[in-house]
């Protein structure tokens, strides 16, 4: 019977332990706490520490006190000059209020949305002040801080602080990129066969002068060997007329010796003048004792 009884009052007793456990909740020191019943907001909590509640009655939502980051999907924007960029961003954000938090975003989904929206529309506006060179010139910062007040001043609503918007990257559409591509192509090929030609001009230059230079080598050459066949001529005629000359001379002995020892007998008597013809080879003078 004792026993019975027992597993009769089991029951109850868990019914009031869970009560008793759900009579208190706990605040950590990295957590908000907001507290509703029947979905209004009956008090929050900042600081940490254990507090009781009414069980079935009071709802518990925590919300993180810590710096969180949101990445942004890439936006298009149009710059003062008409040009279309691209902006990734990211914001760094941390709940202030916790309850217009609870009240006007109460999940990350919708806290997601409602940031992107508010960035998208910023960069928008502020991208429509700048151009593409004021971009590239050092006024980035100056971007991001317009950007940030406007998305800060536009976050104050969901009991949210935004600590700082930041562009991550800036980029052209891919529309654009492909024209400037194909722009750099077109430049390429420009530059490249004005090097051919310039390369081919030069080549041509360098083959004429060499050409020429070779012509004068070769004129000079022929002018050089000329003279020196003149002078070898005019040298090989003297050198030939000279041995004529020793060799008439020779030739008009042998001939005066052969007449006299054949053409004149013995005792012939001739009158002659002994200075003029083959006789002047008989003249020849004894020397003196």
């Amino acid at each position: 019977m004792p026993n019975k009884k027992i597993l009769f009052a089991l029951p109850a007793v868990l019914i009031v332990l869970a009560a008793f456990m759900g009579a208190f909740y706990v605040v950590p020191t990295n957590e908000f706490v907001v507290v509703t019943q029947f979905g209004r907001i009956v008090r929050t909590h900042q600081t940490p520490g254990i507090h009781a509640k009414i069980p079935f009655l009071d709802v518990v939502y925590k919300y993180p006190k810590w710096l969180q980051e949101h990445d942004s999907a890439p936006v298009e924007a149009v710059l003062g000059d008409k040009r279309n960029v691209v902006f990734d961003t990211i914001m760094l954000y941390q709940i202030s209020d916790p309850a217009a938090f609870h009240t006007k975003i109460r999940t990350q989904d919708i806290l997601a949305r409602r940031i992107d929206d508010n960035i998208f529309g910023s960069i928008r506006v502020v991208a429509g002040l700048y151009t593409y060179d004021d971009i590239l010139s050092g006024k980035r910062e100056e971007i991001i801080a317009q950007t940030t007040e406007r998305v800060r001043e536009q976050a104050k609503d969901m009991g949210v602080d935004v600590v700082l918007t930041a562009i991550r990257n800036f980029t052209l559409p891919e529309q654009n990129l492909q024209a400037i591509y194909s722009n750099m192509k077109s430049e390429r090929v420009r530059i490249a066969q004005r090097i051919i030609s310039a390369g081919t001009a030069e080549a041509n230059r360098i083959t004429a002068e060499a050409d020429r230079r070779a012509q004068e080598i070769i004129a000079s050459a022929l002018k050089k060997s000329q003279t020196l066949r003149g002078e070898g001529d005019k040298q090989a005629q003297v050198i030939i007329s000279e041995a004529m000359g020793s060799a008439f001379s020779l030739y008009e002995q042998i001939k005066a010796v052969e007449f006299f020892q054949k053409g004149v007998k013995e005792g012939t008597v001739l009158v002659v003048d002994p200075k003029t013809g083959l006789f002047k080879y008989l003249n020849t003078t004894e020397p003196k004792p």
